[in-house]
């Protein structure tokens, strides 16, 4: 139990306590329990480009084509849905990597690199394995606690899949009706 003394202490140390006061630094905070990004609100996460994102927007929406406002919803959920597939498939390789990476004696490790298989951002060589090029990989390891990491990914994916291809037979369905009315 708090004395007096240690109550009205802290009561006085929580009114200098109010959390981020500036846009900026409360977007900054809005991301401090993104683990793994695959079911962030979000649809770009740290160590992603908005660029790139805003181009596969702009060719999905032109793709989809969307006509209605309920064509328009759907649009967006395909796009962040598919989008977030990319990111999940990323993932699953960088968790691979970064678990080869960590047991160098691992027998699979050793077949890897006797034959070569080299990755398209892993062919330089003289790259610093420590760098960032796995740090998903690294944060799926560290956020599933190292437990079925994988199978663990895979639902994540199956779930987006499933999701993806729900919202996709929904715009097929309604540019049918459109078609035949």
């Amino acid at each position: 139990m708090a004395t007096t003394a240690q109550t009205k202490a802290n009561r006085l140390n929580a009114l200098k306590s109010t959390g981020p006061r500036t846009p900026r630094g409360k977007a900054l905070a809005s991301q401090n329990s993104l683990k793994h990004g695959l079911s962030a609100r979000l649809p770009v996460i740290a160590g992603e480009s908005q660029a790139d994102f805003d181009l596969y927007r702009d060719q999905m929406l032109t793709e989809l084509n969307p006509i209605s406002p309920m064509e328009s919803m759907l649009a967006d959920r395909v796009i962040s849905l598919s989008w977030r597939l990319k990111r999940s498939v990323r993932f699953q390789n960088q968790a691979i990597d970064a678990m080869l990476q960590r047991n160098g004696s691992n027998p699979l490790a050793k077949l890897t690199q006797s034959l070569h298989l080299n990755l398209p951002d892993r062919s330089n060589p003289g790259q610093n394995p420590s760098d960032d090029s796995l740090a998903l990989g690294r944060a799926a390891i560290n956020d599933l606690s190292n437990a079925r990491v994988l199978e663990r990914l895979l639902m994540y994916e199956r779930r987006i899949e499933h999701s993806l291809y729900k919202t996709i037979l929904e715009i097929q369905r309604l540019n049918i009706i459109r078609q035949t009315v």
